[in-house]
């Protein structure tokens, strides 16, 4: 028997990361699964984005999902700053019905690619759904792809979304 319980969504936010979510949120409603939703910064870009959240958290702490900012900690403070970023990916009835949770991981000398596959490991997810910009030759050649990275390294199957892509999503709605 084939089951998905913990589905990772890597995103960037761009347009093909949007159409991987799509898809990561078709299945983990089909399979009743929990959505992860990544996002991988460079050092300092995660260093300001936790700043960030950090300041806003002390400086408004009525909009702070926090119990109290005596407790606030690196942890807490980078959900919040994962769920501002990644948040408006989802609309509510799909964060509830996905139990979606948002993560910001640091890129580190390995690149976006190790960061998504040390994540996958590290939650234990059963399959990672990834948006791909379709790459010119040249582009390939110096650049590569981090979804190319993140195939040959998962620790589980992954799905390749490519954008611009077909969409064989099909809209609950009537």
């Amino acid at each position: 028997m084939f089951a998905l319980t913990r589905i990772l969504v890597p995103s960037n936010r761009g347009d093909p990361s949007k159409a991987a979510v799509n898809y990561g949120v078709a299945f983990a409603r089909q399979f009743g699964a929990k959505l992860f939703l990544l996002h991988v910064l460079g050092a300092k870009e995660l260093d300001a984005a936790i700043e960030t959240e950090r300041v806003l958290e002390t400086l408004l702490p009525e909009q702070s999902s926090l119990p109290s900012l005596s407790w606030l900690n690196l942890d807490d403070v980078a959900k919040n700053a994962a769920r501002e970023d990644l948040g408006r990916l989802l609309s509510a009835e799909e964060e509830r019905q996905t139990q979606a949770e948002y993560l910001l991981r640091a890129a580190g000398v390995g690149g976006p690619g190790e960061a998504i596959v040390a994540c996958a490991k590290e939650l234990g997810v059963q399959l990672i759904v990834m948006g791909k910009h379709r790459l010119g030759f040249v582009e390939h050649l110096f650049a590569g792809s981090v979804a190319e990275k993140v195939m040959r390294r998962a620790p589980c199957p992954v799905l390749i979304v490519q954008h611009p892509e077909h969409e064989f999503v099909v809209s609950d709605a009537p």
